[in-house]
């Protein structure tokens, strides 16, 4: 369903008003000093060196200084806090095998689709992330010099994975000097010291060289989900007929506790002994609730509030070294080389396992029906599932580079890269299905101290990939059109990737009750060629080509082209337009994992209907899933057009504004179990041993409650983004101080994509988790030795349900304050969200998007910077 004409007229005028803003100022024509060489630099998106700083395509810029004044504690908070991250990104998770990750997913894309790069080089995807998506955990604060965000398609310059952008991390080098950094954050809601950082920055310059270190060390705490009020258990008579209905008025609770099912699985009853667990561990622990709409009329739930002990943010605890060196070996050769080592461990906290009891025998003091039946029990004896991650991230480069005079001193560089993940995931105090029946055959009692040790079991996985990279180009000058020579750059590399994850023994088996995974792994190579060219075709028009070949040892070849045009219309006036072709390659995970067992949230659209409850009202919960892999899944293909002027009204005054238009086709997506339960019920999704939906038998032509649903990978239908991005910055140098302000929005006005299973795309901006408007406002004032910020971070309201009800937008305030006191450093002072607003919460107070929306909620931080 489409949004109305007047949504979608609001919506342009907010762009209109933004954009007038600016174009109010008078215009005043900059222009150089005369005869001022202009340096050429490398630029994101482009492997020729060239001057312009505002090129053919849009790059945001965000720099060290930004960060710190932005309040971003870590990489992944910068990024995350983009207006460019439209509709979030995923950070450390509890209760996820990704728990100690964080991911970066411009334009609401999928971080799959956004392409990492430190310094122009590709970073691997994360093994735990299935190879897809790279790991901004790995990335040291400290080290880091700024990141250049460029919202186009880039696979003709470096291969797959650029759809939706490029995010290229420049970190520090050629470095001078020695910094120190020390800090500490407290979260209002919390208390004590929630976060540390401490890093070293360190840099010696030689007559032929240099080399700069860093040591940066981060940690910050996670949070559980009871310290929110709103992620804490609760029970809400919504309807006000004194009786609490399963998950459509709990939250937090769940029905494995001791809910026992009929043997044909008509109808669903609390354990007798729920009564016994309440009085032994509370009523805020274990309840007996009624469950009449989400299983059938007369059924009831012994529930237990896994909320109650349970984390949501997990923490991080992060060490790095970060060592970047060059040095001139000869006359117009120099090598360079990088060493990036990351150890970061985290810690999430699960409830007690959850686990079906299956085949619970007709006699066992929890049965109600006198059958051998199942049930959904809670395994409070054996304790909270602790998780605890290790990620190793080894980064080495090295390479030459120089020049040939005898060419009119073309440019060139050869590298090797390598790079390897270790990750490691430790589970303790799951459930042992072979203890539990050892401990039924030999009689021995459940709760003893016998029994729950002989139940206790710990999971292990250990996730790995390495990436063997071997590069070269050539950068020349060759022939003249009217504006000047044309630049060339050819090369051609090479790349291994080979992953892995293996799971323990009994996970596998399906022993392990709480947890469940299968290993896998697979290899691929990769041959590319690539080239590019940039025509002056005129003093003031500039033309951009480029083509990249890859072809991949497991699934085909790709060719994206991508052609790029620079007008510079006036003085300080430049109009660009690009079209590029891109590709994505299916992940490692997504053509050779196992079958994977997970807990999927989801809503079974179809047996509310069956039962005659509206879906407005229909629960979102658990089902047991089953996830499958495919082989023969092809490449994603997209188109990406952008068009935008950028225009310098005055000095210091200046601003952009890009139209942009993403299509893209065959794409690789998991079923949602949502889609593969409307869909299957629907008959537009045909039933296969990877796509099914397994219900509970009903004797009255009703639709049974799903049990078990599977899914898998596909190459589906369609996405297509559109929107307009605009940026204003200024400076204004008073007597009284200086006074600087940057405003970046992005407006979303389609976002089409399939969201019932074989049925038509719809546009969903603007649903619930797709904000159609971001904005980012950071304005700063410096005066002597005294400098002030505010960071407003908004984030536009949406429908709750598909395009109807409401969810509210929010609004963000971050203040800091620097004192710099010369030879005495720097103080840093800073308060993130000043009003401590609550993310925001569903019509019925859940929080259900970790992505979007934090739950730090007010944060006190400080830090101290020392130089030399």
């Amino acid at each position: 369903m489409h949004k109305n004409v007047l949504a979608k007229s609001v919506r342009l005028a907010l762009i209109s008003g933004a954009a007038a803003t600016a174009f109010t100022v008078p215009a005043v024509f900059a222009a150089d000093e005369d005869g001022a060489k202009v340096e050429r630099i490398e630029v994101t998106g482009s492997r020729i060196k060239r001057s312009d700083l505002e090129g053919a395509s849009p790059i945001t810029t965000i720099t060290t200084e930004d960060m710190k004044m932005e309040g971003n504690f870590t990489v992944a908070d910068a990024l995350r806090n983009s207006n460019l991250n439209s509709f979030g990104s995923f950070s450390e998770r509890s209760g996820s095998s990704a728990q100690s990750q964080a991911t970066i997913n411009l334009r609401g894309a999928g971080s799959s689709r956004t392409l990492v790069l430190i310094d122009g080089k590709r970073f691997p995807g994360s093994p735990t992330l299935g190879g897809s998506s790279a790991n901004l955990n790995a990335i040291p604060m400290a080290a880091v010099e700024r990141i250049d965000i460029l919202t186009d398609g880039a696979s003709s310059t470096y291969g797959s994975d650029a759809i939706a952008g490029v995010v290229n991390i420049i970190m520090k080098k050629n470095y001078q000097g020695l910094e120190f950094t020390a800090g500490g954050g407290s979260r209002d809601q919390d208390g004590g010291l929630t976060s540390k950082e401490f890093s070293v920055v360190a840099g010696y310059q030689m007559d032929k060289g240099n080399i700069t270190f860093a040591f940066d060390h981060q940690d910050r705490k996670g949070i559980s989900d009871a310290d929110r009020a709103y992620t804490a258990a609760s029970m809400t008579d919504f309807n006000g007929d004194g009786e609490i209905q399963a998950y459509d008025e709990t939250s937090g609770w769940s029905i494995y506790g001791a809910t026992v099912a009929a043997p044909d699985f008509s109808s669903a009853q609390a354990s007798p002994l729920c009564d016994d667990l309440e009085a032994e561990y509370g009523s805020d622990v274990f309840q007996t609730v009624a469950a009449d709409n989400d299983w059938s009329p007369g059924s009831t739930y012994c529930m237990y509030a896994f909320a109650n002990v349970s984390y949501n943010k997990a923490s991080i605890d992060r060490n790095t070294v970060y060592v970047d060196a060059n040095y001139e070996v000869a006359e117009d050769v120099e090598w360079f080389g990088r060493v990036m080592v990351t150890q970061n461990s985290s810690f999430g906290r699960y409830a007690p396992p959850a686990a079906a009891w299956n085949n619970m025998s007709a006699d066992n003091p929890n049965n109600p029906f006198g059958e051998e039946t199942t049930g959904y029990f809670r395994w409070v004896g054996i304790g909270t599932r602790d998780g605890y991650v290790d990620d190793y991230n080894q980064d080495y480069l090295t390479g030459l580079r120089g020049t040939i005079s005898a060419l009119n001193d073309a440019e060139w560089e050869v590298y090797y890269h390598h790079n390897i993940a270790d990750n490691k995931s430790v589970g303790q105090y799951y459930l042992s299905y072979s203890g539990l029946a050892y401990n039924q055959a030999n009689d021995i009692d459940l709760g003893s101290e016998a029994g729950i040790n002989n139940m206790k079991a710990t999971t292990l996985t250990t996730g790995k990939a390495t990436f063997d990279q071997y590069s070269a180009g050539l950068g020349f000058d060759a022939f003249d059109l009217p504006g000047g020579a044309v630049a060339h750059y050819v090369g051609m590399e090479y790349f291994d990737q080979q992953f892995s994850e293996v799971y323990d023994a009994q996970s596998e088996a399906g022993l392990i009750g709480g947890s469940a995974g299968n290993s896998s792994g697979g290899d691929r190579q990769v041959w590319a060629m690539f080239y590019e060219a940039v025509l002056p075709l005129t003093d003031d028009v500039e033309l951009n080509l480029a083509a990249r070949y890859d072809d991949y040892s497991d699934f085909g070849d790709n060719l994206a082209p991508k052609a790029s045009v620079r007008w510079q219309a006036l003085d300080n006036v430049v109009v660009r337009a690009s079209y590029s072709e891109a590709f994505r390659a299916p992940s490692l995970s997504q053509l050779y994992a196992a079958t994977t067992f997970s807990a999927e949230t989801g809503i079974d659209y179809p047996f509310c209907t069956s039962t005659n409850v509206a879906d407005a009202d229909c629960a979102s919960k658990q089902y047991d899933t089953y996830i499958s892999a495919n082989s023969d899944l092809g490449p994603e293909t997209s188109e990406y057009i952008n068009l935008g002027v950028a225009w310098d009204i005055v000095d210091d005054i200046g601003i952009k504004v890009d139209y942009f238009n993403l299509n893209i086709d065959d794409v690789i997506s998991q079923r949602s179990i949502t889609n593969v339960m409307r869909g299957v019920a629907a008959g537009t999704l045909a039933e296969t041993d990877t796509f099914y939906v397994e219900r509970a038998p009903t004797t009255d032509g009703t639709l049974g409650r799903a049990l078990e649903i599977g899914t898998g990978y596909g190459n589906t239908d369609k996405l297509e983004i559109t929107g307009i991005d605009v940026a204003l910055n200024a400076k204004f140098e008073t007597s009284i101080g200086d006074i600087g302000f940057n405003w970046t929005n992005s407006f979303v006005l389609d976002f089409i994509e399939e969201v019932e299973g074989g049925q038509a795309a719809v546009d969903t901006a603007g649903w619930n988790g797709a904000p159609d408007y971001k904005s980012i406002f950071t304005t700063n004032y410096m005066l002597g030795d005294h400098s002030f910020s505010w960071n407003i971070n908004y984030t536009s309201s949406t429908y709750e349900t598909n395009d109807t009800g409401h969810l509210d937008s929010w609004l963000i305030h971050n203040l800091s304050y620097v004192y710099d006191a010369g030879n005495y450093g720097s103080v840093l002072l800073g308060i993130n969200n000043l009003t401590d607003e609550d993310p925001v919460l569903t019509s019925t107070g859940q929080y259900t998007n970790a992505d979007l929306y934090n739950n730090y909620g007010r944060e006190y931080r400080a830090s101290y910077t020392l130089k030399f």
